[in-house]
């Protein structure tokens, strides 16, 4: 009967043993995928402040036009160097753009599957999608 039950014991150790490690890894999984997922949305914050600073600087640009269709003319310098700092800022956002592997696309959180435009669920696996990134920075 001991013996039994030493057994048992045994049995019931190992697979605590073996729960403990799938836990863990599955926590160390779920660890890196956020980690991931955090990465890709902090280069679409900053995909969304690039837009944003492109557009100022469109505006910037076209009130500088304006004055000078308005007789308080700008120098050339500085329209200039208005429009190398828009050249340079959407060399920064293509940049981005490419590291993130594609231009407003959403992808799957869960099997990673690429969405159509428009899809709120996934065509893969039917997860549920979020939001794309051209919703928050239009």
């Amino acid at each position: 009967m001991k013996d039994k039950l030493k057994e048992l014991l045994d049995s019931i150790q190992r697979t605590a043993g073996q729960a403990g490690d799938t836990a863990a890894d599955a926590a160390y999984g779920v660890s890196r995928k956020a980690s991931q997922l955090l990465s890709t949305a902090k280069l679409n914050i900053r995909v969304c402040e690039l837009k944003a600073d492109i557009n100022n600087a469109f505006q910037e640009l076209g009130e500088m036009l304006y004055a000078t269709h308005t007789g308080t003319p700008t120098a050339s310098d500085e329209l200039l160097q208005k429009m190398a700092q828009i050249d340079a800022l959407k060399a920064q956002l293509s940049e981005l753009s490419a590291h993130l592997g594609r231009e407003g696309a959403v992808v799957c959180p869960v099997c990673e599957a690429v969405a159509q435009p428009g899809d709120a669920f996934c065509r893969e696996c039917g997860s549920s999608l979020p939001p794309s990134p051209a919703d928050f920075c239009s």
